[in-house]
């Protein structure tokens, strides 16, 4: 299957970006007490209100929806707020060790002692799993750095994998098949909004 790309696009006029955590909760008859139980498969949402547009440049949109052909077809997507990070980044970052999991990740490959590589908020993607960074990351004298990030990595990422920071992604899909339509107002002006759920390979 063809994973697309977003058409590209204006400033979305309204756009949501959250992290839906898999968790379940009970509420006893009896005492009111309250218990949660979480588990793996947290995923990225979005919604995205597209800024209204004529024909000619809504067209892309529309054959980007007839494409996905509903909940069936997959895109990239990520918080298009945030396309770099805040922290100076700069280096070349990879996995340093094979069979790493949880939330905290041993990297290696940046530029060497800086305080602040990334600061939380930021993102980052390795493999298809998009992170957010939840803590300060520096990096030492010979270029390593332990990132700590949620939601927890699905899978454990191969020794030397690349740690993306400008333009990371997951791959998404609509929530449901009624996503992929629009608005027409009397002067011709197209409108859309959309949502979609992260989906996993």
């Amino acid at each position: 299957m063809t994973i697309l790309a977003l058409p590209t696009y204006k400033d979305f006029t309204e756009f949501r970006f959250s992290l839906s955590s898999n968790i379940l909760t009970h509420t006893s008859p009896l005492d009111g007490t309250v218990q949660t139980v979480e588990f793996p498969g947290s995923r990225w949402m979005m919604t995205a209100n597209l800024p209204p547009q004529r024909r000619s440049s809504a067209a892309a949109w529309q054959a980007f929806f007839a494409k996905l052909r509903g909940m069936s077809g997959r895109f990239y997507a990520g918080d298009h707020n945030a396309t770099t990070p805040q922290g100076t980044a700069l280096g070349t970052p990879l996995v340093k060790g094979a069979g790493q999991t949880g939330t905290t990740l041993l990297t290696d490959g940046w530029t060497i002692s800086q305080s602040g590589a990334l600061l939380a908020g930021d993102y980052f993607q390795v493999g298809t799993e998009l992170k957010m960074v939840v803590a300060t990351v520096a990096s030492d004298g010979a270029g390593e750095a332990t990132i700590t990030f949620e939601p927890p990595l699905r899978a454990a990422p191969a020794d030397n994998a690349p740690i993306i920071t400008t333009n990371p992604v997951c791959i998404m899909r609509l929530t449901d098949n009624n996503q992929a339509g629009w608005d027409i107002a009397g002067a011709g002006i197209y409108g859309m909004v959309f949502s979609a759920i992260e989906v996993f390979q």
